[in-house]
């Protein structure tokens, strides 16, 4: 999980709503890599973070795999951190397609995830000052986002700071609901409404979350119930 320590909202509640991410997490059986989040990362160490994962990890008995980043960004393309730099005016140096991070987990790279779900979580916001715009820099053209020509990929990118706040809320439904299990794709389309009602009580237009699947079947969430003493 990588977070930007210059994000605009305020740290403390930014940690507090990934702790609780965490836990909702950890309550469907997932296990954070590393034992904890990976805060304030250059483009070259995320790489590196997600080279190591797929050589030294071991997911034989697992069912999928989540990345979550919480940074700057826009397109599908991550700002990395610069202690340098201002994310407002990235240099290619931060710039990481999200397609470079999903290159490291291919089958040729990561054998124990091949035909497994890997599900990129994607929360990019602009920097500040990049929301007004002026009629002559307001009008580019989203640039597609592009992901391996492999199966089993999902991204899903949302542009606002309360992504993970609907994320959490919609994991939280689902694993307290006794029902049966919930398919990906379900779960997502839930935490869009979340998304978006969530804004338009504040009376505010935002763009819906987009997700791009090349998911070959479906992929199912369940709570992970404790093991026998």
């Amino acid at each position: 999980m990588e977070e930007d320590k210059n994000r605009p909202t305020d740290i403390g509640i930014e940690d507090t709503k990934v702790n609780e991410l965490i836990k909702t997490l950890n309550k469907l059986g997932f296990t954070v890599l590393g034992d904890k989040e990976q805060k304030n990362k250059t483009k070259e160490e995320i790489i590196e973070l997600l080279k190591n994962v797929a050589a030294k990890g071991d997911f034989k008995d697992d069912y999928c795999f989540i990345c979550i980043v919480l940074s700057y960004g826009q397109d599908g393309v991550i700002t990395c951190y610069d202690a340098t730099q201002s994310p407002k005016n990235p240099t290619a140096g931060m710039q990481l397609p999200v397609s470079e991070l999903q290159e490291c987990l291919k089958g040729d790279k990561c054998r124990d995830l091949l035909l497994k779900p890997k599900i990129f979580m994607l929360q990019l916001e602009r920097a500040l000052g990049d929301y007004i715009e002026s009629p002559a820099t307001g009008t580019q053209a989203h640039k597609p986002v592009k992901i391996p020509r492999e199966a089993d990929f999902l991204t899903y990118t949302c542009e606002r700071d309360e992504a993970i706040t609907t994320w959490n809320e919609g994991l939280k439904e689902y694993v307290q609901k006794p029902k049966q299990p919930l398919e990906i794709q379900k779960l997502l389309t839930r935490m869009n409404r979340l998304y978006c009602e969530y804004y338009s009580k504040k009376h505010m237009t935002v763009d819906a979350p987009c997700v791009t699947s090349l998911l070959t079947r479906e992929a199912y969430l369940k709570k992970e119930e404790p093991s026998p003493k």
